[in-house]
């Protein structure tokens, strides 16, 4: 009796043994069964790969700034990006978190139990990582091929760097300043998506000596440099004729910029400039239009 009682615990433990093993094994490989059925998505870009992978439906909370697709803002909002609302977090009961890169917003969730990814989106190296990574956590690897290969082929169509000119457009990015006026000037740098897809389209960053991704200039940085292309990116600024073309006018300081000379300055107030993800292609193909535009006219 003992012997049999003995033998069966034997049994079952070696049962046990190969359970834990074949799940730790899952694991390492990462080829878990298990797929993330509900999301937290705590960033605009995120939100936006999930959608255009078609996970909507997976979705139980987004950010306050979360607004695109349409349908999204029918998900409940869990606070912003510094407000995160964890009580309500905790209601939603998420399977996954999706993050834009917080290592203290990290551990608090995790220190709640919950599993976080970081999904950055700085340059075009990380939104392609960035959907490929989500596509593997939604268990949607094909889907997530299809979209990055659209996009790909999109900054493929549009390169330019092949096209003879006796310069490149050297352009400034401009992604904040005072409204009406030069003051606090932000501009995006070299290691920026902005940046790469302008350089795809041919064109070059009149800051490119600059190591950083953002960072504010004077007055006085603008009277060095020859700028042939200024790009303002506003989202949430009026897009009414008489009010870009007010903000236009606080560039005239700076007649002795081939941009200002030639009317080379454009408002953008649409959000998606500013927001890294699949629409990334949008902004190529305005980008490609900008300086085929631009050649056009210089060789007329």
């Amino acid at each position: 009796m003992i012997m049999t009682i003995y033998l069966k615990n034997i049994y079952k433990i070696r049962i046990l043994i190969l359970i834990i093993f074949f799940h730790n094994n899952l694991i390492c490989t990462g080829l878990q069964t298990d797929k993330a059925q509900r999301i937290v998505s705590l960033a605009p870009h995120i939100t936006e790969i999930i959608c255009k992978l078609g996970a909507n439906d997976r979705l139980v909370g987004r950010s306050t700034f979360c607004r695109f697709p349409p349908s999204v803002r029918k998900v409940e909002s869990v606070g912003g990006y510094l407000n995160i609302d964890f009580e309500k977090i905790i209601r939603l009961k998420p399977d996954i978190i999706l993050q834009f890169p917080n290592e203290e917003n990290r551990q608090k969730f995790e220190q709640l139990g919950f599993k976080v990814e970081d999904l950055p989106n700085e340059s075009i190296e990380d939104i392609i990582g960035s959907i490929q990574k989500v596509g593997r956590i939604l268990r949607l690897e094909n889907q997530a091929k299809i979209l990055l290969k659209n996009i790909q082929d999109t900054l493929k169509m549009v390169s330019h760097n092949d096209v003879k000119m006796d310069k490149k457009l050297a352009a400034i990015f401009v992604v904040g300043r005072q409204p009406g006026s030069l003051n606090q000037l932000y501009l995006a740098g070299k290691n920026t998506y902005l940046n790469q897809i302008w350089e795809i389209c041919g064109g070059v960053n009149a800051f490119e000596e600059v190591p950083l991704r953002y960072f504010s200039v004077s007055k006085e940085d603008f009277f060095k440099k020859s700028i042939d292309v200024i790009l303002e990116f506003h989202p949430g600024w009026n897009s009414d004729t008489y009010r870009i073309r007010s903000e236009q006018q606080v560039w005239h300081v700076f007649n002795h910029l081939p941009a200002v000379k030639k009317k080379n300055i454009l408002l953008f107030t649409e959000q998606f400039y500013l927001i890294p993800g699949p629409r990334i292609t949008q902004v190529a193909i305005k980008f490609a239009e900008i300086i085929e535009k631009i050649i056009r006219v210089a060789n007329d």
